[in-house]
């Protein structure tokens, strides 16, 4: 289902505008009952790209969402065996943490448990 808001309606009502582009107009990505800590790579589609704020701050962070949690850039690698070295050190310190190929290697995301969606630039 796709929906659109119409000029007339976002300028007479500007508030619910803004509250279905970030409601109902939000990407949603099913729910996955697989667990990061057995394979911590993701596949396209089962991710999406956001930006996120953490209590406390104003930065706006790159993230992805992942099983409806939020999770923000660590750090590149080109290695897939330095990704994965990295990733388990970090679960070792408690810190839930995921993998992404691109085209320059793998991108490492950590869960961010307090974070919430940034609202896009003005």
């Amino acid at each position: 289902m796709i929906f659109t808001l119409g000029r007339s309606l976002s300028a007479t009502y500007p508030l619910l505008g803004q509250y279905i582009k970030e409601k109902i107009m939000q990407p949603t990505i099913s729910s996955s009952n697989r667990a990061p800590q057995n394979n911590p790579f993701l596949s396209p589609g089962e991710y999406y790209t956001c930006h996120i704020c953490i209590p406390d701050s104003n930065e706006r962070m790159a993230a992805i969402m992942f099983n409806k949690r939020y999770y923000s850039f660590f750090k590149s690698v080109k290695d897939r065996e330095k990704a994965l070295s990295m990733v388990a050190k970090l679960q070792e310190k408690g810190n839930d943490a995921l993998i992404i190929k691109n085209p320059k290697g793998y991108s490492i995301w950590v869960l961010e448990p307090t974070a919430y969606l940034s609202r896009s630039k003005q």
